[in-house]
């Protein structure tokens, strides 16, 4: 598949490494804020199994403040410069239409827009020929966790969402083999609500569209068994191998060499006679 000028050749599912550069990350309270930390941890996810790496600048956490798309392209630009372009896909995750024009121009394979992407994003996705992630979130994350009432069905809801995005990258002609949508679990939802996605992932494959899901390590988990972030991996793994079932084809993580070892292992007994 041709991604901003290089071309990568790979079968789903694929693992996409998460690397946030900020100083309030959730799941690790910024150990990858220092430049030379994220470069030590994108080369470590790379070489534990994750095709993709996902590098973000600003933390979308629950309640979390926007930064400005001057301080996000000052923070991201020295790791663009000396991460390797053709070793794995780079994906980065912004919703600022200044910092994902800077980050294609540099090489970036893939934009991850937590609000789903905009016309000025397939334009520039058509120039760079570059590939989409377009999540769903019903508000920014200062307020999302405060719109969780707002759904009339939370599964219908996003699928139409979704189904108006496709009619929109038709429009401008962009493969679907190139995006992924997002159901966006943790963002504006609550814990059935999340539960309720994943038990229904299959419905929000919209024609020839992939389908990532990123439900590593989230509030979700301690839903369930009041768990500590560093204690989540079980559940990341339970929903990862459930979604993979279904078919899910991208899987955003944190805990790259465990995910990986998960989904050999339940593929190994699966084939086996």
């Amino acid at each position: 598949m041709l991604l901003n000028t290089h071309n990568f050749t790979f079968s789903y599912p694929l693992i996409m490494g998460i690397c946030n550069v900020t100083r309030d990350s959730f799941s690790d309270q910024g150990k990858s804020y220092k430049i030379s930390d994220a470069l030590k941890n994108i080369k470590k996810m790379n070489n534990q199994g994750a095709s993709i790496i996902d590098i973000g600048a600003e933390s979308t956490r629950p309640g979390s403040d926007p930064m400005s798309y001057n301080q996000e392209i000052k923070k991201l630009e020295p790791i663009l410069k000396k991460i390797p372009k053709k070793k794995f896909i780079i994906s980065i995750d912004t919703n600022k239409i200044e910092t994902q024009e800077f980050a294609l121009s540099q090489g970036v394979h893939i934009i991850n827009d937590v609000f789903g992407g905009s016309e000025d994003l397939f334009l520039l996705t058509k120039k760079y020929k570059s590939g989409l992630v377009l999540m769903h979130t019903p508000a920014p994350p200062k307020t999302m966790q405060s719109k969780t009432h707002l759904y009339t069905n939370v599964i219908s809801d996003i699928k139409n969402i979704f189904q108006r995005k496709s009619k929109l990258l038709k429009k401008y002609k962009i493969p679907p083999s190139k995006v992924w949508f997002d159901p966006g679990i943790g963002f504006g939802k609550n814990l059935q609500q999340n539960l309720s996605i994943m038990k229904n992932i299959k419905k929000f494959r919209i024609e020839k569209y992939g389908l990532l899901i990123g439900s590593s390590r989230k509030s979700w988990i301690s839903g369930v068994d009041k768990s500590d972030v560093s204690q989540r991996l079980g559940g990341t793994i339970a929903s990862v191998l459930y979604c993979f079932q279904r078919g899910v084809n991208i899987f955003r993580v944190h805990d790259v060499y465990e995910i990986r070892q998960a989904i050999a292992i339940f593929q190994q007994i699966a084939c086996s006679k």
